[in-house]
């Protein structure tokens, strides 16, 4: 991905109308939430000293906001964010390249960079073994009500009908699910 891909303001959506992969991942903004503490290590790990790092990561998530629309369907999100970080804090250090403060060196950057990558590859695929190992606990009903609800178009209010329940009754289901999965792959990553 070349840095004017990542930098350029594509706004060819209107404001507020989620791009397919947005959609199909249950929202953009579910997304970046997810994945905004890692993006704001990430940019400041790029930055180490410099008291405006803080300031860059949230410009960088201000900036993949406005980029939403140009995340692709079927991409990894973490690594399409990071590269759009690793933009912004190039960008950074061209405009500070003039001032007293020391920053780290392009190759430096990029080594960064990689061990961030190749950490978050190792920490996505154990947390992927784990999620299975907790879904294969699940009662098979639990199991297809996850499976309606994140790998199917079928809204709630469907489901609830064909399974002569209340969408409400399935809500406050899907949240006590993701509560005991969350622990569960907790339990298995070995978190506290």
């Amino acid at each position: 991905m070349n840095e004017a891909a990542c930098m350029g303001n594509d706004r060819s959506n209107p404001p507020g109308e989620l791009g397919a992969t947005a959609r199909s991942f249950g929202g953009f903004d579910r997304l970046l939430a997810e994945h905004s503490s890692s993006i704001r290590l990430y940019v400041r790990s790029l930055m180490p000293g410099y008291e405006g790092a803080d300031d860059l990561a949230q410009e960088t998530l201000i900036k993949l906001w406005e980029k939403r629309d140009s995340f692709e369907e079927g991409t990894n999100f973490k690594a399409w964010a990071f590269q759009v970080g690793k933009f912004m804090v190039m960008n950074q250090r061209r405009k500070l390249s003039r001032s007293p403060v020391v920053m780290l060196d392009d190759e430096l950057i990029e080594k960064i960079d990689q061990r961030w990558m190749e950490k978050e590859e190792s920490l996505t695929d154990e947390h992927h073994r784990a999620l299975k190992a907790c879904l294969n606990l699940l009662k098979p009903e639990d199991q297809n009500l996850l499976h309606a609800r994140y790998a199917t178009a079928i809204s709630l209010e469907t489901y609830a009908e064909q399974e002569g329940t209340r969408s409400g009754t399935l809500k406050a289901r899907l949240f006590r699910l993701r509560d005991a999965l969350r622990d569960c792959i907790d339990r298995r990553l070995g978190h506290s």
